[in-house]
């Protein structure tokens, strides 16, 4: 997979001409971000797959084209591995997409907060999916925030416990980082 089949595969769910350009945008900014954070990584030592990681930051919404915003855009992850699944990409594509929501989902969090979701956990496990999660908690449609931000937008909408999460997984990437 290179970029231009990612763009391609994004066109071709994209309902319009107008969200297609939104989820690219959004996407691009995420790319920019989950690159610069896997450069202190490699720079640190550890491995990242750059080329996986570039066109994972571009299909990682691409089930919004299926769940636009609204009440279950929560499930624009599940979509997302569906689709990627039906495509015959990699399964780590299909994971991307499960995975990047929030900083990771738990059976618990699915259960206490009856969420609509197929009850299992949807937690980040490798490097990249890490480096994704982070860096699209970080953008704001196209715009990067801080950690604190994030925090602070968290606490608001979800609650304390995506706040844990999200400070577990901020404290992981900077130790990767070497910072």
């Amino acid at each position: 997979m290179d970029e231009k089949q990612c763009i391609e595969l994004l066109k071709k769910y994209a309902l319009d001409e107008e969200r297609f350009k939104k989820v690219l945008e959004h996407s691009r900014a995420v790319q920019r971000v989950a690159l610069r954070i896997a450069e202190d990584i490699v720079a640190n030592g550890h491995h990242v797959d750059i080329k996986f990681l570039i066109c994972a930051c571009l299909l990682h919404d691409i089930g919004r084209f299926k769940c636009p915003p609204g009440k279950s855009t929560i499930k624009h992850g599940i979509y997302g591995a569906e689709i990627l699944r039906k495509e015959g990409l990699d399964e780590r594509y299909a994971l991307v997409c499960e995975r990047h929501l929030g900083s990771g989902i738990d059976k618990k969090d699915i259960e206490e907060q009856k969420l609509d979701l197929p009850l299992k956990d949807y937690m980040p496990e490798s490097i990249e999916e890490k480096i994704i999660c982070y860096a699209d908690s970080l953008i704001f449609g196209t715009k990067e925030g801080t950690i604190e931000e994030v925090i602070d937008r968290y606490r608001k909408e979800v609650g304390e416990k995506l706040v844990e999460k999200t400070k577990k997984l901020h404290e992981e990437i900077e130790k990767l980082r070497g910072k």
